[in-house]
């Protein structure tokens, strides 16, 4: 390897070792605490019972797997309407309209997720905009007959809130990327005979395939782990992973701490895990459906 390929890996290696430093040892304390060596509490061994106790918790797979539906619902859907409105972007003829809608996006994006909480409350509440306008339309007999949208087992709150929040993000990368296409590729298709259905399977999506997982896989883990979207808009049963870790990491009984922290140790590997899955797979779906 000459010395031009290793600058690139030398100028980030400042960050790198930055965030190695921070994050390696946060999650270092954290596995530490998890084997109930806690100084402060007066916990000097080391043993397993913390994860033994996690272990033994009966929704505890349950809590898991709801979480794992909430972000792979979530991403997925993101991922195509963030497709959806970056192939438009492209393909739009008009400035003002391109420029509306990078707007629109960049708007979305900066606005606090507890912000679009609070939208969401608003909106899709069986005492709500939504429902009271259905109601004054005489469409449903009452507002509590509107369907239930929040607070729900099936977490469509949840996943509105996440699908809000990342189309943008989703959507202002995979522009970025398209906006660099030469037109020649379209121009060649055209020549060809493909409509915007196959332009955009064949041509766009390979060229964009990286960015959408990449930002597809953000998009997942962070639904997986946040704790603020899923405890304030969860149902009572089923409880979404993180809400159940950030019930016990506020509980006071600090004789917790270790069982809070092996949940911790467990959703971060578990999260890991899932992503390289929901990564491989949607990579795959790409290349499968670009043929």
């Amino acid at each position: 390897m000459t010395f031009k390929k290793i600058i690139p890996y030398l100028l980030i290696l400042p960050i790198l070792l930055l965030y190695g430093v921070f994050i390696g040892g946060g999650l270092f304390s954290i596995i530490i605490e998890s084997l109930g060596h806690v100084p402060i509490l007066g916990l000097q061994g080391f043993n397993i019972n913390s994860y033994t106790s996690v272990f033994s918790q009966k929704k505890l797979i349950e809590s898991l797997l709801y979480s794992t539906y909430i972000s792979l619902t979530a991403s997925l859907i993101t991922s195509v309407l963030g497709v959806a409105i970056a192939y438009f972007f492209v393909t739009c003829q008009g400035e003002y309209i391109q420029k509306l809608v990078k707007k629109t996006l960049q708007l979305g994006l900066i606005i606090p997720y507890l912000y679009v909480v609070f939208i969401a409350m608003l909106l899709l509440n069986q005492t709500g905009f939504y429902a009271r306008i259905l109601y004054s339309m005489g469409m449903i007999t009452a507002p509590h007959s509107f369907p239930e949208l929040i607070f729900d087992r099936r977490a469509i709150g949840i996943i509105w809130v996440f699908v809000f929040k990342g189309t943008p993000f989703v959507a202002l990368f995979v522009i970025n990327i398209l906006s660099r296409i030469s037109n020649i590729y379209k121009d060649v298709g055209r020549t060809l005979g493909s409509r915007n259905i196959t332009l955009l399977r064949r041509i766009y999506i390979p060229l964009c395939a990286n960015t959408i997982v990449w930002t597809g896989c953000i998009i997942f883990a962070y639904a997986l782990g946040s704790f603020e979207v899923n405890y304030l808009l969860s149902s009572i049963s089923p409880i979404p992973i993180s809400a159940r870790l950030y019930s016990m990491f506020i509980n006071p009984d600090l004789a917790l701490i270790p069982q809070t922290m092996a949940l911790n140790v467990i959703l971060f590997f578990f999260g890991g895990c899932m992503v390289g899955i929901y990564g491989f797979g949607l990579k795959h779906f790409l290349r499968r459906i670009s043929r």
